[in-house]
C-alpha cells in the first residue's frame, strides 16, 4: 500500500475506531454530549502494532498524516507527550461538534440513520396476527427508539427485510410447507430462506415463541415449515370418511400413513379400538403396532373388532411434539370423541420418555388437543423398575426439571420429577419392554 492510499486507510481506521466508541457511549444514547469525548490512547489501541512497528516507519508517518488532516478539519484533537510533539502520539479525541463531518470523511452512514431505517423496515410487524411477534417488535422498536441496537445487525438490511416477509407470510400457511418451496414462493429464491433467514427465525422462536420445543425441526414445524412433507402414522381399527369415500383402517395390521391433505379432508366416523395410545418415539410405535394392533376377522357391535389376543388399540405416532399433520389428526379424533356420550368415548393415553421433554410433550397435547388425556407407563412405579437403565443427567438438566416443579401446570408430575431429581436419571421410552398389558379401564 502506497502513500495516499496508506493515509486513507489509517484515516478510516482512526475514524471508525472513534465513531465506534461514540456509538457505544451514553452520549450517543442520550443524544447529548457528555463530559468525556470519545478517545483512544495510541499505545493501547488497535493501531499500536502498526504505529510502533520499527521495521516499517511508513506506517507511523501515514498515521501522522491522517491525524494532521483530521485535526486540520477540526474532527479530532491529538495530544503528545512532553517534548515529543509530532513524534509520538499519546491520545486522540473526537470532537462532538464534528461528528457529522467524521461520518462523512469515513464514508460511514450514521448509526442513528441506520436505526431509523431498521425501525421503518420492521414496522409492518406491529400489526402481526401473532402476539409473540408483536411483542418482539415492540421490544426491538423501543430499543431502537432509545438508540440501542437490540442485538440487531444493522448492516444486514436485506436479511431483516426477508425476515419481515417471512413472518408476514407464515400465518397464511394452512399446512406445513417444505422450506424450499416456501422460500421460492415468498423470497423468490429456493435457497434464500435457508441461507439468510432460517437461523434468525429460529433464534426468534426460541427467545420469544409461545412454546419451548426440543429440536429446530419442531420449532420450524410450529410455524408451518418443514424440510419435507411428513405423514401421519396411525394403526388400529378406525373408520373415516374423506369426501364421498369411506375407508376402514382396521384391516391394515401395519397401519397406514396419511398425508396432511387427507387428514384435513377426513372425518373419523368410528373407532372400534378399546383405547387410543399416542406414542412419542418411532421404535416404540412400531412395537405397539406389532403387539396390540392385530388383524381383525369378525364384525362386532360398533364395527370391526379384534378376534383374539390383546385388546385392540388405535396407535398414533406423535414424533415428539406433534407436527401439524398429527395435530390435525388429534383434532379430528377429539371431534369424534366429543360427539359420543362421555361413557362411550375410547380413553386416550400418551406414552413417552420419562424426562423433561416427554413430560412437556404430554402436557402440550393435553392442553391443546385431548383435555382428558392420561399417561401410560409414565409413573413412579415404572420409573423405579427401569431406573437401572436410566440415563444420567447433570446440573443444567436438573435446573430445567426444577422449573417444572415450580409450575402448577405440571403439578401432577411432581412425584415423578422428584424421583428423577433424587436419582439424577431419566428413562427413555425405548428401554421399556413390559407394555403388553393395557390400562385397566
Amino acid at each position: 500500500m502506497k502513500g495516499a492510499n496508506l493515509k486513507e486507510y489509517y484515516r478510516y481506521k482512526i475514524l471508525s475506531l472513534l465513531l465506534g466508541k461514540y456509538e457505544a457511549s451514553r452520549s450517543f444514547q442520550t443524544g447529548t454530549p457528555g463530559k468525556q469525548r470519545p478517545q483512544f490512547a495510541m499505545a493501547r489501541s488497535p493501531l499500536a502494532e502498526d504505529y510502533f512497528d520499527e521495521m516499517d516507519h511508513r506506517k507511523r508517518e501515514a498515521i501522522h498524516a491522517a491525524l494532521d488532516e483530521l485535526a486540520s478539519a477540526g474532527v479530532v484533537e491529538v495530544t503528545w507527550p512532553r517534548f515529543q510533539e509530532g513524534r509520538r502520539v499519546e491520545k486522540v479525541y473526537l470532537n462532538f461538534a464534528a461528528i457529522p463531518r467524521a461520518y462523512e470523511m469515513a464514508g460511514m452512514e450514521p448509526l442513528e440513520q441506520r436505526m431509523e431505517r431498521m425501525r421503518h423496515m420492521l414496522a409492518p410487524l406491529s400489526n402481526h396476527p401473532w402476539e409473540w411477534v408483536r411483542r418482539w417488535w415492540a421490544e426491538v422498536d423501543g430499543a431502537l427508539a432509545a438508540r440501542r441496537t437490540a442485538g440487531l445487525d444493522l448492516d444486514d438490511g436485506e436479511g431483516y427485510e426477508n425476515l419481515v416477509r417471512v413472518l408476514l407470510a407464515l400465518p397464511g400457511l394452512e399446512d406445513s410447507v417444505p422450506e424450499r418451496i416456501f422460500s421460492q414462493r415468498v423470497l423468490g429464491d429456493s435457497k434464500a430462506f435457508e441461507q439468510g433467514v432460517k437461523k434468525r427465525l429460529l433464534s426468534l422462536l426460541k427467545s420469544h415463541g409461545p412454546e419451548e420445543y426440543e429440536t429446530d425441526a419442531e420449532y420450524l414445524d410450529s410455524v408451518g415449515l418443514t424440510d419435507n412433507p411428513k405423514m401421519v402414522l396411525a394403526a388400529g381399527p378406525f373408520i373415516f370418511r374423506a369426501g364421498s369415500a369411506v375407508f376402514d383402517a382396521g384391516g391394515l395390521s401395519g397401519g397406514l400413513g396419511l398425508a396432511v391433505q387427507t387428514v384435513r379432508a377426513m372425518e373419523i366416523t368410528n373407532v372400534a379400538a378399546t383405547w387410543v395410545l399416542l406414542v412419542e418415539n418411532l421404535t416404540s410405535y412400531h412395537q405397539v403396532v406389532q403387539r396390540f394392533s392385530l388383524p381383525v376377522d369378525e364384525e362386532g357391535e360398533g364395527g370391526r373388532v379384534q378376534a383374539a389376543g390383546l385388546p385392540a388399540v388405535l396407535a398414533v405416532y406423535t414424533g415428539g411434539f406433534p407436527h401439524r399433520g398429527v395435530q390435525l389428526f388429534l383434532r379430528r379424533l377429539q371431534e369424534y370423541r366429543e360427539n359420543l356420550a362421555a361413557t362411550a368415548r375410547p380413553p386416550v393415553y400418551h406414552w413417552g420418555d420419562m424426562d423433561y421433554g416427554g413430560i412437556r410433550i404430554y402436557e402440550y397435547i393435553r392442553r391443546n388437543f385431548i383435555p382428558d388425556l392420561q399417561p401410560y407407563l409414565m409413573d413412579v412405579d415404572t420409573y423405579s423398575r427401569y431406573l437401572h437403565a436410566g440415563i444420567p443427567f447433570g446440573d443444567e438438566y436438573a435446573t430445567r426439571l426444577r422449573h417444572l416443579l415450580d409450575d402448577d401446570v405440571y403439578c401432577t408430575w411432581r412425584p415423578l420429577i422428584q424421583e428423577m431429581l433424587k436419582h439424577r436419571r431419566w428413562v427413555e421410552q425405548e428401554g421399556i419392554t413390559d407394555f403388553e398389558n393395557p390400562p385397566a379401564f
